[in-house]
């Protein structure tokens, strides 16, 4: 008998015979990334100024659970997508912290790092392995997620840029308003390209910055890290329900 596939995700099979996925672009899917873009930039600000870290162990921390999630994500692919979200939240705040170090420790230009990242994003993207077979998704290997890291230090440096220029509102609503229109280009036009696959993650990456900054920063809501975080939490698993509850058919 056929092993009944996972509603959230096609698996593969490379050559190694470890299963691998391509997740399933939805708007669920790319809401519950954004929001955990959010969650990542709060966290990876929690590591820090929360619990007094230093940019390096955070990010040595955050990384190596990250490393951890995509391991057992690769062993538990058929049974739960828990792996690759944990890994995908954590990989994002280890990203805030190389971010961080880039333009506050080592004082490299905004502009120029997030123009470098940026190109080295959708670079790398270029090398990923599309599934045309499933809305164009990558699959999830380490191609995936090298890519993914790159992005979020982007996220981090063109998010802060453009908060620090314009403030936390105006950055925040920008950077949502060119996510839906990504999104929607990507699906009317080019709903197969690696290249706008990576379009879409670099923006609900930047849009997730000045987002979860706005939560918790008293230059906007002020609620503070540990409460910013439930909040993005919450919109995290909101946004999973979401992905889960939408039929198979809907994501074709």
């Amino acid at each position: 008998m056929q092993e009944p596939q996972q509603p959230a995700a096609r698996l593969l099979t490379d050559g190694s015979r470890q299963a691998r996925r391509a997740m399933d672009t939805t708007p669920a899917f790319w809401f519950s990334m954004f929001a955990a873009s959010a969650l990542g930039t709060n966290l990876g600000d929690f590591c820090v100024d929360g619990l007094s870290l230093d940019r390096w162990t955070s990010f040595a921390a955050l990384a190596a659970l990250a490393g951890l999630s995509i391991l057992a994500d690769r062993g538990a692919a058929r049974r739960t997508d828990a792996g690759y979200w944990v890994a995908i939240v954590t990989l994002r705040a280890a990203a805030t912290n190389v971010a961080d170090f880039l333009t506050h420790d080592r004082k490299l230009g905004y502009v120029t790092i997030s123009i470098v990242l940026g190109v080295a994003t959708l670079l790398a993207g270029r090398f990923t392995r599309i599934d045309k077979t499933n809305n164009g998704s990558p699959t999830v290997d380490e191609r995936y997620w090298g890519t993914m890291l790159i992005a979020g230090i982007f996220g981090t440096t063109v998010g802060d840029m453009t908060s620090h220029t314009f403030g936390l509102y105006a950055a925040a609503g920008s950077f949502c308003l060119a996510l839906a229109i990504f999104i929607a280009l990507r699906g009317r036009f080019a709903a197969t390209s690696a290249t706008a696959y990576w379009c879409v993650v670099l923006a609900e990456r930047a849009a997730g910055t000045p987002v979860g900054d706005a939560l918790a920063s008293s230059r906007a809501v002020g609620l503070g890290l540990p409460i910013a975080m439930a909040c993005t939490l919450a919109l995290l698993l909101a946004g999973l329900t979401a992905y889960r509850l939408t039929p198979r058919s809907a994501r074709r």
